[in-house]
């Protein structure tokens, strides 16, 4: 049988926004660990699914095998594929580049140069 539901939820952000953000700066670290070991959506979830009777181990077993094989497939076609350019990853999100991104990019350019070895495929341009 298909069951069908609408889930509304509330999200909690457990890391950081990306590398450069230390979100410990701005909440305490026992806030971030709370959320993370009794609060994580994905758990709850799965045990709500579980106390439903639409939560299968063998299911998940056979899912979580079948979705690796996915993964390592898409790593194995993806790392064949032709590099972009490396002006490509500053320029998806701002119209005028701000001063930020481009000492960002200058200094990529000069690790890919120092470097090439450690990154194959991408040309310092």
């Amino acid at each position: 049988m298909l069951h069908c539901f609408e889930i509304e939820a509330l999200t909690y952000r457990a890391g950081h926004h990306t590398t450069s953000d230390e979100s410990t700066r701005y909440r305490p670290i026992e806030e971030m660990e709370w959320w993370k070991t009794s609060q994580d959506p994905v758990a709850r979830f799965r045990k709500w699914l579980q106390r439903e009777g639409w939560w299968h181990s063998e299911a998940e077993r056979e899912h979580r095998v079948s979705a690796r094989q996915e993964v390592l497939h898409a790593i194995q076609v993806a790392v064949k594929l032709e590099k972009p350019a490396l002006s490509e990853v500053f320029i998806d999100v701002y119209d005028v580049q701000p001063s930020n991104l481009r000492e960002e990019e200058m200094l990529l350019r000069e690790t890919v140069r120092r470097h090439p070895k450690e990154y194959p495929g991408f040309p310092s341009e």
